[in-house]
C-alpha cells in the first residue's frame, strides 16, 4: 500500500505539503511546483493520491454538494468558487489529478480540516495530536519541526488510509465532486 497525500497549495510560489505512507510515514516533505509534484508522485506509483484541495468546481452558484454538506456539519471551508485564489487552486487541483488519474493512481478528495474537526483535533499546531492518532494505527512520525502544510498532508494521507480501510465517508455527489471525511460511530 502505498499513500500520497498532498496539501496543495494555489500556486507553485506556494508551499504544497507531501506525505509517502506506507507500512509506515516514510516522507514527508515541502514541494512548490507542479513539475515537482509530479516528478514525486509518478516515481512512486501510489495506489492513491489524496488531495487537500477541490478537484472539481460546481455546476451552480460558488458551492458544490459537498460543501453544502461541510456547512450542515458546521466545518469551515472556502467555497471553490467566488473567490480568485481558491478558483486557482482548483484549477491547479483539477490538472494534477488529471495528470495522475492519465498514469492509473486513484484521486480522491480531502479537506484536512475537515477531518481535524471531525476527530476532534485542533486545526493548528498539532503534532502531538497527530502523533497519538497515528500511534494507535501503528504509524510513528519522525520527531521533528513541521510546518503546518506537512502536518496537513499526513493528515490527508491518514485519510486516504481510512478510506482503503472503508473508514470514511463521503459528501457530495459523483456528478460535481465528493469529499471524503473519516466517518466516526
Amino acid at each position: 500500500m502505498k499513500i500520497i497525500g498532498l496539501d496543495l497549495a494555489g500556486n507553485e510560489e506556494r508551499i504544497t505539503g507531501f506525505c509517502l505512507l506506507t507500512e509506515e510515514i516514510e516522507d514527508i516533505c515541502e514541494l512548490k511546483t507542479n513539475e515537482e509534484i509530479i516528478k514525486k508522485v509518478d516515481d512512486m506509483k501510489p495506489d492513491v493520491v489524496v488531495i487537500d484541495a477541490p478537484l472539481s468546481f460546481p455546476n451552480k452558484g460558488n458551492w458544490r454538494q459537498a460543501e453544502y454538506e461541510l456547512n450542515n456539519k458546521k466545518i469551515k471551508f472556502y467555497p471553490p468558487k467566488g473567490l480568485v485564489e481558491v478558483e486557482k487552486l482548483v484549477l491547479r487541483a483539477i490538472a494534477l489529478k488529471e495528470h495522475f488519474s492519465s498514469k492509473g493512481f486513484l484521486v480522491i478528495e480531502v479537506h484536512s480540516g475537515a477531518s481535524y474537526d471531525i476527530l476532534k483535533m485542533p486545526r493548528k499546531n498539532n503534532y502531538m495530536e497527530i502523533k497519538r492518532l497515528l500511534k494507535i494505527y501503528g504509524l510513528l512520525v519522525p520527531r521533528r519541526d513541521y510546518s503546518q502544510v506537512e502536518l496537513d498532508a499526513i493528515m490527508a494521507a491518514f485519510t486516504g488510509l481510512l478510506f482503503l480501510e472503508a473508514k470514511v465517508e463521503f459528501l457530495g455527489d459523483e456528478d460535481e465532486g465528493q469529499i471524503v471525511v473519516p466517518k466516526v460511530k
